[in-house]
């Protein structure tokens, strides 16, 4: 009986697994067909020394009244900024599922951010020399 329980719960959780990376894939068919820019943001979370996390969001590419938005609230505080910038920039279909991910990982609005700034041009190095 318990063997047979077992096996029930590893074909739900396989089950709920492919349903969620269906709807990912999903999405994107839905998008590719779109003159719209989305972008699929992999970001992976590190629970503790022996768990990660893995999300796949969805994006838009950040409109300029989303960046300037952003720019203006970054010095007040780096959290609520990130935060609207991610929600101003995720696909519709999406938001609830971001919402749920960052109750539980609330920093990870800064990591997505970044990802997004570097869709409007935000470089790791930028190189400079005198004429």
């Amino acid at each position: 009986m318990d063997r047979e329980m077992e096996n029930k719960l590893l074909n739900a959780g396989k089950e709920n697994g492919t349903a969620k990376g269906t709807d990912v894939e999903s999405l994107k068919e839905k998008y590719s067909g779109t003159d719209e820019k989305i972008y699929t943001v992999i970001t992976t979370v590190q629970v503790d020394d022996e768990t990660e996390e893995e999300f796949t969001f969805l994006f838009r590419k950040p409109k300029p009244a989303s960046y300037d938005r952003y720019v203006k609230t970054i010095s007040n505080s780096v959290t609520k900024a990130s935060k609207s910038f991610a929600f101003d920039n995720i696909i519709d279909e999406q938001r609830e599922e971001l919402k749920k991910t960052v109750e539980e990982y609330p920093a990870i609005t800064i990591s997505l951010a970044d990802k997004l700034l570097r869709m409007l041009g935000l470089a790791d190095t930028t190189s400079v020399k005198k004429l």
